[in-house]
């Protein structure tokens, strides 16, 4: 189960990265190394694939010779051929437990070896990304105001909680004519509490 997993890990980051990081030439390397290691992580699925099938030949044939046990059993003097055979019996399965111990160790070294190479080369990409976005200069848009809106009108006094939407409600004017005769780009920034705005009002 947790070999699934970590193929899942693999083919995610395999997918995922060159649609961020196709900016950079590091990306594709690192795409090559993500298909690398997927390619060695199958090998050892099929290793462990083998190993079990290693392992069904051992419990046959336990069970062949336990067969052979309860044949010879029916006859007599045969107790230290019995005893033998279980002797036998019970090295194969610490042989089998040995053998199956270190080829988990094994596994699991190399996915988390494997695992710790990728992470670096992936932080190393994502780096690499965050600097070319960051050395690119912002260009700010130029914002024109139109003087398309009454010259007649009054003044206003900001107070707190106040928004371009509710002045221009209450007066009975529109927000683009606040905004044109003030000169408010950003309202957020631009409209301050105890500025004094000129609101336009159609006579």
């Amino acid at each position: 189960m947790m070999t699934k997993q970590f193929r899942v890990v693999f083919l995610f980051l395999a997918g995922f990265l060159p649609m961020g990081i196709s900016l950079s030439a590091q990306s594709s390397d690192l795409r090559v190394a993500v298909a690398n290691m997927s390619q060695d992580l199958d090998l050892l699925i099929q290793q462990v694939k083998n190993l079990h099938l290693e392992v069904e030949d051992l419990r046959r044939e336990n069970a062949q010779l336990r067969s052979n046990i309860v044949t010879l059993s029916s006859g007599g003097g045969i107790q230290s051929r019995i005893a033998a055979l279980e002797n036998a019996i019970n090295g194969l399965r610490v042989e089998y437990r040995q053998a199956d111990e270190m080829q988990k160790a094994k596994i699991i070294a190399e996915v988390s070896r494997q695992l710790k190479a990728l992470g670096r080369e992936t932080q190393a990409a994502l780096n690499s990304v965050a600097n070319v976005v960051s050395s690119t200069p912002s260009v700010a848009v130029p914002i024109h105001f139109s003087e398309d809106y009454p010259k007649t009108g009054k003044p206003y006094e900001v107070k707190k909680g106040d928004t371009l939407s509710e002045i221009a409600r209450k007066h009975e004017s529109t927000v683009k004519y606040i905004q044109n005769a003030n000169k408010i780009a950003n309202p957020a920034k631009d409209l301050r509490v105890g500025d004094t705005i000129f609101i336009p009002i159609a006579e």
